[in-house]
């Protein structure tokens, strides 16, 4: 039975914390550490992702000025036949 509960805690991403009992099986020693550098893992993928972010919003911001710059000149020379 205990086994079929642990198959089911990988496959559903779930951890061994009893609430009920206030025991906590999976965050001693190793499973705290382990828990840590996911941690780490995941603020730097948050980080990068939010450079990336940034560079997007910058990279749309000049695309979007050439475009309308670029509409501006041609509306201002049909104007100007």
């Amino acid at each position: 039975m205990s086994e079929n509960v642990v198959d089911q805690n990988r496959q559903y991403g779930t951890s061994n914390l009893d609430t009920s009992e206030g025991t906590l099986d999976d965050v001693t020693g190793a499973g705290a550490a382990s828990l840590r550098r996911q941690i780490i893992k995941l603020n730097r993928r948050l980080q990068h992702l939010e450079e990336e972010n940034k560079e997007r919003a910058k990279r749309e911001m000049v695309m979007y000025s050439i475009t309308i710059g670029f509409w501006l000149l041609n509306t201002w020379l049909w104007f100007r036949r």
